[in-house]
């Protein structure tokens, strides 16, 4: 029975640091980074939300419809809890929109020049994207990191999950149903 228990703990332990892989060991360069993702096009999703504050521990949930618009950025219709639209896409979210842009458009010297990047590929469809802000950058501060989870079907990009850890907040956000 002993050695029973001890065989356990060695396959859980061993389990344990096989799944604590960390995308931060991962980095990239840009032009590596740009030759590796997918190429994306204008695309509309459903996307649910989940926003977790640190200080208070709570949890907020919301969804609704996205929108992405390759030359301009993107749109979130919340449709519950409460009907409003998020458009990074103007003047007044530009540190966003310009951070989607990049992404999508494959600029990644500027992403380079405020970010740390990190991929990795699993098998020939799913990819990883992280992005950490540069040391001294104007994000340090405020932004923690952003984790990219996507997918690559008939040569085109799509983003399936998005998790953006700030200072203050957890967020992770699930697109579906990519048109």
């Amino acid at each position: 029975m002993k050695k029973f228990v001890i065989s356990i703990f060695i396959f859980a332990l061993t389990m344990l640091c096989a799944n604590a892989h960390d995308i931060f060991s991962s980095k990239i360069s840009a032009a590596k980074a740009a030759s590796l993702m997918p190429d994306f096009k204008n695309a509309s999703c459903k996307f649910n939300q989940i926003k977790y504050l640190k200080a208070s521990k709570a949890e907020l949930t919301s969804g609704g419809n996205f929108q992405f618009l390759k030359e301009n950025g993107v749109v979130f219709e919340t449709t519950y809890p409460i009907k409003t639209t998020t458009d990074y896409t103007a003047d007044k979210n530009k540190r966003i929109s310009a951070i989607v842009k990049a992404i999508i458009n494959k600029n990644y010297t500027y992403l380079e020049k405020n970010f740390e990047l990190f991929f990795e590929q699993s098998g020939a469809e799913n990819w990883l994207l992280a992005l950490k802000p540069t040391t001294g950058g104007q994000l340090k501060g405020e932004l923690s990191n952003i984790i990219i989870y996507g997918t690559t079907k008939n040569n085109t990009g799509y983003i399936k999950k998005m998790i953006i850890d700030t200072t203050n907040t957890r967020t992770t956000i699930n697109f579906s149903e990519c048109r």
